[in-house]
């Protein structure tokens, strides 16, 4: 029997997580399509904390689409991001807030806004249908907010994601400041990850005009215990960018409390890139970034323009 199967990106973050196990419930409910949640990799430490607190099951990794199934995108619809070995003229549904680029050969149900979270994006569906949300899909979306906005402090935060967090609150009932800091606890333990997971965790390829260009980011309130094993990741990234065949590579640690960035520049390419790009001088292969916590909206665009030019 055919089936929907929704799934997220690649490296998969909370959002991406929270939002294919709520997606597969908003399917049931406005169209009463089945469907079935499914990971494209392993779950960091933040995501499993949220799923282990509010008892939820991991979604299951993603395996070959059976005959007939039919593909959901969530959290993301750049073929970079997708799965190894992804179908996309399978996708029938994308539920994002990051830019469009899937070119797809026929119509599909495609839905984008320039909010905070897919998490938020979520929530105005279910509410446009008058469906209700459940206690457990409502803790769920409020931990991808809150981890995809940083608790609301990220410049990609918007008055949806205020507004919504707030209303799902009324559903959830949680401590939103203790919870937002025992997930921030999570996401920045080193616990059980290896050095290629500091790098590949939150990992993402893009297209920057005719410029493959790879950015990884590590959110953190303690950036000084990944900075201590600066060295290793930077040998790390320069066999990552070798082997994948990148023009640059960066790896961001973004201070979660402080509100600012360290990127790290493997490369005398990438220096000269990300001064320019940045105006900040790199001291022993470090930029620093104040007031830069976000890769989508502060690290990418800038990049793209000048690599666009």
């Amino acid at each position: 029997m055919s089936k929907l199967i929704v799934i997220g990106h690649k490296n998969p973050d909370t959002d991406s997580i929270v939002s294919a196990i709520v997606a597969k419930d908003y399917f049931k409910s406005a169209f009463d399509i089945e469907a079935e949640a499914r990971s494209a990799g392993e779950l960091n430490n933040e995501t499993k904390f949220i799923l282990e607190t509010f008892e939820v099951s991991a979604p299951e990794m993603a395996g070959t689409l059976g005959e007939g199934d039919k593909v959901a995108l969530v959290d993301h619809n750049d073929i970079n991001q997708m799965l190894d070995g992804s179908d996309y003229t399978r996708v029938d549904y994308v539920l994002d807030h990051h830019k469009l680029t899937l070119k797809s050969d026929a119509p599909i149900f495609c839905r984008i806004e320039p909010v905070g979270s897919t998490s938020t994006l979520l929530a105005k569906m279910f509410a446009e249908k008058n469906i209700s949300v459940s206690e457990t899909d409502a803790k769920l979306l409020i931990a991808g907010i809150l981890s995809d906005t940083l608790n609301l402090t990220s410049p990609t935060t918007t008055d949806d994601d205020r507004k919504i967090l707030e209303e799902l609150n009324k559903i959830a009932s949680l401590d939103i400041a203790k919870f937002a800091s025992e997930m921030f606890k999570a996401k920045s333990s080193l616990e059980g990850i290896s050095l290629s997971d500091i790098i590949t965790l939150d990992y993402k390829n893009f297209e920057m005009g005719t410029h493959k260009v790879g950015v990884g980011t590590w959110e953190t309130t303690h950036p000084e215990s990944v900075n201590e094993k600066k060295d290793e990741i930077m040998g790390a990234l320069s066999f990552k960018k070798q082997a994948e065949d990148l023009e640059y590579i960066f790896f961001m640690v973004a201070d979660i409390l402080q509100q600012n960035s360290q990127l790290y520049v493997v490369g005398e390419e990438e220096q000269i890139l990300a001064e320019k790009v940045f105006g900040q001088k790199a001291e022993d292969k470090i930029i620093f970034l104040p007031g830069v916590v976000s890769r989508k909206k502060q690290v990418i665009p800038p990049l793209t323009e000048e690599l666009t030019k």
